[in-house]
């Protein structure tokens, strides 16, 4: 993944990431697992109102619950008033927009024509298969390009002279 990508799956802004991996004193890694994890962060600070030290260890709590079903506490006060319940599948399919968004819309393109040679030798056998004659095709590439050239010269002057002949 990118860093873009890292940040779009996480639902945070890029500078947000890179700004709360030098105060956490984090390093990002572009992988959907830190993405995952920087999520959730990036909702219990923005949404919650949390602490970023404080988010990042609910997080981390959070994530590492064994059982992801149900809502588990990642925060308790002291005197158990008042309670953080993550609830993780609903979470996770957030999460998973977000990096399919990512995936799907942010990967960079590579320039030029893909290579694939076996395309066009599939392409051929298809067409034979579907009952296409391939003769005329196959005669036209075994002439020279300059032979090429003035059968198709030779074609425009028959329209030409057709065209002339209807008027």
């Amino acid at each position: 993944m990118t860093a873009r990508q890292t940040a779009i799956a996480a639902g945070a802004d890029l500078k947000w990431l890179t700004n709360s991996a030098a105060l956490l004193r984090r390093p990002i890694r572009y992988t959907p697992h830190s993405a995952r994890w920087w999520g959730l962060v990036r909702i219990l600070t923005g949404k919650l109102g949390l602490s970023l030290k404080a988010a990042a260890d609910a997080a981390t709590a959070r994530l590492g619950h064994a059982d992801s079903r149900s809502p588990v506490r990642a925060s308790t006060d002291p005197s158990g008033a008042a309670s953080l319940v993550v609830d993780l599948p609903r979470y996770d399919s957030i999460f998973l927009a977000n990096l399919s968004r990512a995936l799907l819309h942010e990967t960079p393109r590579r320039r030029g024509r893909t290579k694939d040679p076996i395309a066009g030798r599939e392409a051929v056998s298809a067409a034979k298969r579907y009952g296409i004659d391939l003769g005329l095709i196959q005669a036209s590439l075994d002439r020279t390009p300059a032979k090429r050239l003035a059968l198709l010269e030779e074609n425009a002057a028959f329209v030409r002279a057709a065209r002339r002949s209807s008027r």
